[in-house]
């Protein structure tokens, strides 16, 4: 393994349902609700699921596929 390996906290879609629209999602809010492994470690967005409402999206990396289907609910995507 690299020594400089970063090692991320994974979320899926899937368990962004529980947020209201219009919620903004940071590692912070991430942590309160109980979805992070390591609280220390940066976050990584996943595409696993649906999301049906606009959320705004501030994390430290994101896939593709998770970008495209926030976005088409309206949300937006900010890499931190």
């Amino acid at each position: 393994t690299p020594p400089n390996q970063v090692t991320f906290n994974e979320v899926n879609l899937d368990q962004l349902a529980r947020f209201e629209a219009g919620a903004e999602i940071t590692p912070q809010t991430l942590a309160e609700a109980n979805l992070l492994a390591k609280p220390a470690h940066p976050v990584v967005i996943l595409g696993r699921g649906e999301v049906s409402v606009a959320l705004k999206v501030r994390v430290q990396r994101i896939t593709k596929g998770a970008r495209a289907k926030i976005e088409a609910a309206g949300g937006s995507v900010e890499i931190i």
